[in-house]
């Protein structure tokens, strides 16, 4: 699956990242209904809209067990907007990995890296507090994700 980062427009600042302990999940606010299909992390939907398939929220389980302590920071970014290269059909979930990615949280900084927090690539924060970081082969390497409030861990 290959990604494309537009830095020329941002859609993503009216959004509001939540966790919700009780839940477990992560949930942008506001919420958007109608959409093309989801890209699946983990158990995190990221949902596709309109003809250039930007994405646009965050929902999903994110068991904050399952997260390991660490001192990773996200790399340098700027706001932009993510979308999903080529033609995929509505309705349905894509993967970007048969397997779960690890999970990386800085309770010192508060966010919490879904994937490789090591490799480097190209960047763009495209809802707030949401980041994702692409290789030059437009290929996922990470989602950084800070919510306003974190579960006590």
């Amino acid at each position: 699956m290959k990604f494309i980062i537009d830095h020329t427009d941002y859609i993503g600042s009216s959004k509001r990242l939540i966790y919700d302990a009780e839940e477990f999940s992560f949930e942008t606010e506001p919420s958007i209904q109608e959409i093309n299909f989801d890209i699946v992390i983990n158990r995190l939907s990221l949902s596709a809209v309109d003809d250039d398939n930007k994405i646009v929220q965050l929902r999903g389980f994110c068991g904050y067990k399952e997260w390991q302590k660490s001192n990773y920071e996200p790399p340098k970014y700027k706001a932009g907007i993510l979308k999903v290269a080529g033609h995929l059909e509505e309705g349905f979930s894509y993967s970007v990995s048969k397997d779960d990615l690890p999970m990386f949280i800085n309770v010192q900084s508060g966010w919490l890296c879904i994937g490789n927090p090591e490799k480097k690539g190209n960047t763009v924060e495209f809802i707030n507090n949401c980041v994702v970081v692409i290789d030059d082969d437009k290929e996922f390497i990470s989602l950084w994700l800070k919510p306003e409030t974190l579960p006590d861990i």
